[in-house]
């Protein structure tokens, strides 16, 4: 099968949870099919990945870009000004010329089986593309994601943006699963939200996948009273999290087990959380790291407290896969089939969420079978290998189907201009 498969950005490093679930997707679908790429790239800071990516796959093909660093002056001033055009500003600064050429280019000129879009952000640039067939792998509900922004955030100019990002992302997101042949989500959850919300049945879902060779009880003595928290801090459903435990869970925590510490793995936190860290006791930030299991095992605790999020994460079942007590929020451990009191603890409250804490810090025996538990499931039932049979099966129904389209005619869509 030869797939032409766009990307957001490279998958090396893989150091966020949506590259890692791309990476050990399509490296291993790689060796299998052939598949030819296409992702935005920056020339410098990206060079190393690059030729990581003409490695690993047919052919790479990197169309250059500067994305515009998170929270800096001309951020905020691109984020303004996207207040008035159609497309959201995530979307938006996808919706490149340069991208959509490089995609038509190889569709004109090589044969391919198939049109795979990885997010949403790589789909809309793509909805007036006529190619036959197409999939789009949905790694959150992209729409309901920035809903919950909305609706937890304080500020006002944030809520603001983020009310508006929703509603601009809703009809988008809706008219490119209706238009294409197939939709992928990583979670049950989120299969019954596209179907619900979009009226449309082509929808299936993989599981969540870990390299428990990767990922492994280590031989390293933990750390009493450690708490760790493994993510990118540059994805606002984590920083909201941390700043949300720091606030209202882990003073609870210290009240209650005086010699905990809590360390945040995880690249470029924001001047906001280092501030609160630099004021919080026996707290660390460690930025990125090149290998999280250090980290992860020397904790006691893993802690999870997402409020807001979409898809499910990949930090869980990495941890899992350590033998670690994991206590998430239920969003945190959302779309994952995890059972509370068994191989997760589950709380929703402050004073619950710290209550758990502290009595698996208290009760090793309950952390350990707790921890041992979560592993023997990941092992048994959460393989890449198991993920990707199950793309295959998807790949090979979607493209003996042909070039039949699939038409929604249930809600007519207005065109939409992409920029």
């Amino acid at each position: 099968m030869k797939i032409l498969l766009t990307l957001r950005q490279p998958l090396f490093p893989a150091d966020t949870g949506g590259k890692v679930r791309s990476w050990n997707i399509f490296s291993r679908l790689a060796k299998r099919a052939s598949i030819h790429a296409v992702s935005f790239a920056e020339p410098v800071s990206d060079a190393a990945s690059i030729c990581e990516m003409q490695s690993v796959f047919q052919s790479y093909t990197p169309v250059f870009w500067q994305e515009t660093k998170k929270y800096s002056p001309r951020f905020y001033k691109e984020l303004v000004a996207n207040q008035f055009r159609s497309l959201p500003y995530f979307l938006a600064k996808c919706s490149l010329p340069d991208f959509r050429t490089a995609v038509e280019h190889l569709l004109a000129n090589e044969q391919f089986d198939l049109l795979f879009c990885d997010f949403l952000h790589t789909a809309v640039p793509l909805l007036e593309c006529t190619f036959k067939p197409k999939i789009v792998f949905e790694h959150n509900v992209e729409f309901q994601l920035r809903k919950r922004k909305w609706q937890v955030e304080k500020h006002p100019l944030r809520r603001i943006a983020f009310g508006s990002e929703w509603r601009r992302t809703r009809p988008l997101e809706a008219r490119v699963c209706r238009l294409f042949d197939q939709v992928l989500t990583v979670s049950e959850e989120d299969r019954q939200m596209i179907h619900q919300e979009f009226r449309i049945d082509h929808v299936s879902t993989l599981p969540t996948g870990v390299d428990t060779d990767f990922f492994h009880p280590s031989a390293n003595r933990t750390r009493p009273g450690r708490l760790v928290f493994v993510g990118s801090m540059d994805w606002d459903p984590n920083e909201d999290g941390v700043v949300w435990f720091l606030e209202n869970i882990y003073p609870l925590v210290r009240n209650a087990a005086p010699n905990a510490s809590f360390v945040v793995v995880g690249r470029n936190p924001s001047s906001r959380l280092q501030a609160i860290a630099a004021k919080t006791p026996s707290m660390e930030l460690t930025g990125w790291v090149p290998d999280v299991r250090p980290y992860l095992s020397q904790a006691e605790v893993v802690v999870v407290p997402l409020r807001i999020g979409g898809g499910t994460r990949i930090k869980i079942p990495e941890a899992m896969a350590m033998a670690k007590a994991v206590v998430s929020t239920p969003i945190g451990a959302e779309g994952l089939p995890f059972q509370d009191d068994k191989q997760i603890r589950i709380a929703r409250h402050p004073q619950d969420f710290a209550q758990t804490v502290v009595q698996l810090l208290e009760n090793a025996s309950l952390r350990d079978a707790i921890g041992n538990a979560a592993r023997k499931e990941v092992a048994v039932n959460h393989s890449w290998e198991a993920v990707l049979r199950k793309v295959e099966e998807v790949l090979d129904r979607v493209v003996s189907n042909g070039n039949q389209s699939f038409v929604d005619t249930s809600v007519s869509q207005p065109a939409l201009v992409i920029p």
